[in-house]
């Protein structure tokens, strides 16, 4: 048997819902980022790059991967080696 048509104005349309991030899914907590920091900063082995790419990613984690871009944690990074340099 066929359902008959709905009347257009005497229902209301149902509200669609988001699904919510659960708790389980949000990290805790990160791991400290400033001995990984002081050993990509020791290791005169790693190229100039290797070591500008290693220090976005941090910052990149440091941020918990929200806001901001690669781009600028690239020229951050970029910004703190070259300063390192010129210290040492």
């Amino acid at each position: 048997m066929p359902k008959a048509p709905r009347a257009n104005g005497s229902s209301t349309p149902k509200k669609r819902t988001r699904k919510t991030t659960t708790e389980a899914a949000i990290p805790v907590e990160q791991p400290a980022m400033t001995s990984t920091r002081v050993a990509v900063a020791s290791q005169p082995s790693l190229t100039i790059e290797e070591r500008i790419r290693m220090r976005a990613y941090e910052l990149y984690l440091q941020r918990n991967g929200s806001g901001g871009s690669p781009e600028q944690d690239w020229l951050q990074a970029q910004q703190e080696i070259s300063a390192q340099q010129s210290a040492s």
